[in-house]
């Protein structure tokens, strides 16, 4: 009797041993996998916001400040070619804010826009009367994506000025934009050809000379 005993005793110990491993071992596994479910959901977040985050910079990248230009704003672009070789030689055009290209030929008392400087309503509604003929035209959607690209081209870089010619004059692009600080119209040059070569180096002033090479200008460049 007591050997029977000792048996069922003997195995409820190793029945009880074996289903307390079992169930440590189950126990074991369920917190690894819930560790693991927690490690991949942390990770899975991390991975989310950064997407978020990544979208956001590309969003804000791609955002392209709009120009609100004054309505009373004359005009936006300029084209003007000096040469002292051979006798004195001196035109251009502008395009005012209707899209008409006017040119100019010899005017008297041309105010010129300096780099960083600025010049006043009066000034350019003043070279704006020099000119005497409309030579061309630009579609109002047309105008407007290429104003768009104005303020961007003024935070531009000016690059090295390197001589390319002689007696070649001097050919420079240049736009306009208005300062409310100043309460004046900051000259933005973009680029010049001729006896010197140099550019604007942002993307935006980039492809504004690439536009207004289409129109009638003297140029040495590509």
């Amino acid at each position: 009797m007591l050997h029977i005993r000792s048996n069922l005793s003997s195995r409820r110990s190793e029945h009880y041993q074996m289903s307390e491993a079992n169930w440590s071992a189950s126990y074991s596994e369920n917190m690894t996998k819930e560790k693991r479910t927690k490690i991949s959901n942390r990770r899975s977040g991390r991975f989310t916001i950064r997407i978020i985050m990544l979208l956001g910079l590309l969003l804000v990248g791609c955002e392209k400040e709009v120009y609100n230009a004054p309505g009373d704003q004359p005009l936006f672009f300029e084209y003007h070619y000096i040469n002292h070789a051979w006798g004195f030689q001196e035109s251009g055009w502008l395009i005012d804010r209707d899209g008409n290209i006017k040119s100019f030929n010899m005017p008297e008392d041309y105010r010129i826009g300096l780099t960083g400087g600025h010049l006043s309503l009066e000034d350019l509604e003043h070279n704006l009367g020099l000119t005497d003929s409309i030579v061309g035209n630009v579609a109002d959607g047309e105008l407007k994506k290429y104003i768009n690209y104005i303020p961007a081209a003024a935070e531009g870089e000016i690059g090295r000025s390197n001589s390319i010619a002689a007696d070649a004059g001097s050919s420079v692009l240049s736009c306009y934009l208005w300062d409310p600080e100043k309460s004046a119209y900051q000259y933005v040059f973009l680029a010049q050809s001729g006896d010197w070569e140099q550019f604007n180096l942002s993307e935006e002033a980039e492809k504004l000379v690439e536009w207004l090479l289409d129109f009638d200008v003297f140029w040495l460049s590509d």
